[in-house]
């Protein structure tokens, strides 16, 4: 009972019947401006993820940072004798 979907097949090739047929010959080009807003709209949200990420990221990463800098501080003490 399972179909199976094949991507390889193009729109064409499917029969979809005469509305669809007289629909199809109807297709507009996409307008330029579209395609320009749709751009600068992943765009924003894009910048939106980075921000958040390093909101969250970076105080942690700040902080990971201090503390291995203050045990290299701590491992290096001048009294201690290396072997």
């Amino acid at each position: 009972m399972s179909e199976t979907h094949d991507d390889t097949m193009d729109a064409e090739s499917i029969d979809t019947g005469s509305p669809i047929t007289a629909l199809r010959s109807l297709e507009e080009p996409v307008p330029e401006t579209f395609m320009d807003r749709l751009n600068r709209r992943i765009q924003r949200r894009l910048l939106v993820a980075d921000m958040s990420r390093l909101t969250w990221s970076g105080p942690i990463m700040i902080v990971l940072e201090i503390l291995s800098q203050i045990f290299k501080i701590g491992a290096n003490e001048p009294g201690e004798q290396k072997e």
